[in-house]
């Protein structure tokens, strides 16, 4: 589909869809030929979950760190906390102290503000 399509589609203006795209949310669409561009499912299913999320209220950068994993490893789920990993990151450069103890100052702050 086109950029108008998508826009079309979502229910936004074309300017929005560039935007997220400037903001790595969306991946640059598919070349098809010399000038012309195609976007797909992904695109779709990716920008209607960003505006789902932006309409309850999260910020464009909130957002762009939670569809940052979505190819993230899940390790362990428990509580209600899932712990999820990038497939980027080598397992041998994570500093696993240095890591629990984020995760466990960031629990805690949640933990507080209920």
């Amino acid at each position: 589909m086109t950029l108008a399509e998508l826009a079309e589609r979502i229910g936004t203006a074309p300017r929005q869809i560039r935007f997220l795209i400037a903001e790595g949310i969306l991946p640059p669409a598919n070349k098809t030929g010399r000038a012309a561009d195609a976007y797909g499912e992904e695109h779709l299913i990716k920008a209607q979950r960003y505006l789902a999320l932006h309409r309850m209220g999260m910020k464009p950068a909130s957002i762009k760190v939670l569809m940052a994993f979505d190819d993230a490893v899940p390790i362990v789920q428990s509580g209600g906390v899932e712990l999820r990993v990038s497939p980027d990151i080598a397992p041998d450069a994570i500093d696993v102290d240095a890591v629990v103890a984020e995760i466990a100052a960031a629990l805690r702050t949640y933990v507080s503000k209920g």
